[in-house]
């Protein structure tokens, strides 16, 4: 049985993608078993254009295309590079360049699907505000296809090599916590805080418009109290198989901390508040935290954190 770790790098320009992956080469060192492809989606060089503008030869023309492939190659290569500095072996990365690539993003998720990778990595790129929301168009729509993958959105330089795992009451906080025991468990240095924040109440357990009687309000108080302690049950319990799973993998017990916070300014701002405060490098999250949202929609707490944290990885599970 192959039980080596496969993962996807995807690179739009050596620019944007020369740090993430030495952030990412730099949190990933001296971890065993893992396998990193490195893709890039070339797109195909129109030169009709340039072509009649300098009244060029088709041969000449065609000369041209080649040193345009040439220049995409050597990224891949310069990439390849960048994490064999950190002590990767060459035998486990590979590159692979799809030409005349009309749709990167898709190329990504296709190549993804057929080789089994994941996490998809990528990097934020520096775009203008109306670019996408602050990510690329490529990074944009692999977030939001990537239904069934985790994505990686490296936003370097990295804070730290800290761990904030943001848990919820709903399955998805299991996968959050696996996928943070999975990939990062190797930095037994690093400190874990497995975060939650209380929600408010659903809207089913308002109090009504009416006046409810002394026995009515006794009763929602009772109702209340029993959401409460079976909802934080549910998150202290995956919090504790975590840390079982961190502690069997070799990081420290005083390096995993559990913090409960009532909301204060709303979920999604008190997780980039502990972010900020805490001085973490690495967030994982759950893409959505209910099955009433559309596949290729994120829970709203997913997307403000995707918008607005910086200087870290982001790891969206799925």
């Amino acid at each position: 049985m192959d039980t080596r770790q496969k993962m996807l790098f995807g690179i739009a320009d050596l620019e944007s993608a020369r740090p993430a992956i030495a952030a990412t080469g730099d949190l990933l060192k001296g971890k065993q078993n893992l396998n990193i492809t490195i893709f890039h989606g070339a797109l195909d060089a129109d030169l009709s254009s340039f072509t009649r503008l300098l009244r060029l030869a088709p041969e000449v023309a065609e000369e041209h295309r080649k040193i345009c492939n040439l220049k995409e190659q050597e990224l891949l290569e310069q990439a390849k590079g960048a994490l064999l500095d950190f002590g990767f072996d060459a035998a486990s990365v590979t590159t692979v360049c799809e030409g005349k690539c009309h749709d990167p993003a898709a190329a990504m998720l296709r190549l993804a699907n057929w080789e089994g990778l994941d996490p998809i990595v990528l990097a934020r790129r520096k775009e203008p505000l109306l670019e996408r929301m602050l990510m690329g168009s490529v990074t944009y729509r692999v977030v939001r296809m990537a239904e069934w993958r985790a994505v990686w959105l490296m936003d370097p330089p990295i804070a730290s090599r800290d761990v904030l795992v943001a848990l919820v009451g709903a399955p998805i906080s299991r996968r959050v916590m696996d996928h943070a025991v999975q990939h990062f468990a190797h930095l037994q240095e690093s400190r874990f805080t497995l975060f939650h924040v209380i929600p408010p109440l659903p809207p089913v357990y308002w109090d009504n418009t009416y006046i409810l009687s002394e026995l009515e309000r006794e009763e929602r108080e009772k109702t209340k109290a029993r959401w409460m302690e079976e909802y934080e049950e549910r998150v202290r319990k995956t919090a504790a198989e975590g840390k079982c799973q961190l502690l069997a993998a070799g990081v420290r017990e005083e390096n995993v901390v559990f913090k409960v916070r009532s909301a204060r300014r709303g979920m999604a701002a008190d997780i980039l508040t502990e972010l900020a405060e805490g001085n973490y490098g690495i967030l994982a999250i759950g893409r959505k935290g209910s099955k009433e949202i559309s596949p290729f929609q994120l829970g709203s707490i997913a997307d403000k954190l995707l918008h607005n944290a910086r200087g870290c990885m982001i790891c969206l599970v799925s």
